[in-house]
């Protein structure tokens, strides 16, 4: 259980919150989105500290929040703008790989939402098999199941922008 006052809850936020910010944003597709599903993330967090048991792999446990909260968004709004370069801002690779990202980030948005809560966390966050297991309250083989239909449906999507 999470026991610590608001300055250790801080360093806790510092060292989640880029993960937090890339996988909501890979989710939402945009930044404003991404970081208010952030600051929920962390203040749902913050008032269910007391529901995090010792041995839990606070990553996940933290995913988990905001894939619900993201769920809760998503029921509520309309689907995503397509990405353009906006979105882009500030990628020092050149004008290539940042074609290379909105397609991608197009891809994303397009796949089902459940391929996409599965793709984030493995491949932004590096989540393992176990985390992602943990954090979806589903068994390990139902998260390799859903990995690889899910990268089948990224694939196929890809494909066919490139056509």
């Amino acid at each position: 259980m999470f026991t610590g006052d608001k300055t250790h809850f801080a360093e806790w936020v510092k060292q989640y919150q880029s993960f937090l910010y890339r996988a909501a944003w890979a989710l939402s597709g945009e930044r404003g989105a991404a970081q208010d599903l952030v600051q929920e993330t962390f203040a749902l967090a913050w008032r269910a500290r007391k529901q995090l048991r010792e041995g839990v792999a606070t990553q996940a446990w933290l995913y988990q929040i905001l894939r619900r909260e993201a769920m809760r968004v998503w029921r509520e709004r309309e689907p995503w703008e397509v990405w353009d370069d906006a979105h882009c801002e500030g990628v020092a690779d050149g004008r290539v790989q940042i074609d290379l990202r909105i397609d991608l980030l197009n891809a994303l948005q397009a796949l089902n939402p459940l391929h996409r809560e599965i793709l984030v966390p493995f491949y932004l966050a590096d989540m393992s098999y176990e985390q992602l297991a943990a954090a979806m309250d589903i068994p390990v083989g139902t998260v390799m199941s859903r990995l690889s239909r899910a990268r089948r449906a990224l694939r196929q999507l890809l494909e066919e922008e490139e056509s």
